[in-house]
């Protein structure tokens, strides 16, 4: 778990954010001024913790949508 928040540190530093499926990539170019949200629940022994980020995207070419309920392979 350590390294997919090693890489999101590392794609935020350098501003560029790539996800991969088999099949699939998206980059994402985030901003310098973003918001970020921290959401935590416990349900029946089980906790959640949420990280939600978002920035105003500049005018250009739309980005694919991509499920990231999988892990990534590879990373």
């Amino acid at each position: 778990m350590a390294r997919y928040l090693e890489a999101l540190i590392e794609g935020f530093q350098d501003r560029k954010l790539t996800f991969r499926s088999q099949q699939r990539k998206v980059s994402l170019e985030p901003a310098e001024v973003m918001d970020m949200s921290v959401e935590t629940s416990a349900r029946r022994g089980r906790v959640r913790v949420t990280l939600s980020f978002s920035w105003a995207e500049e005018e250009g070419p739309a980005v694919p949508q991509l499920p990231l309920d999988r892990p990534f392979p590879g990373r």
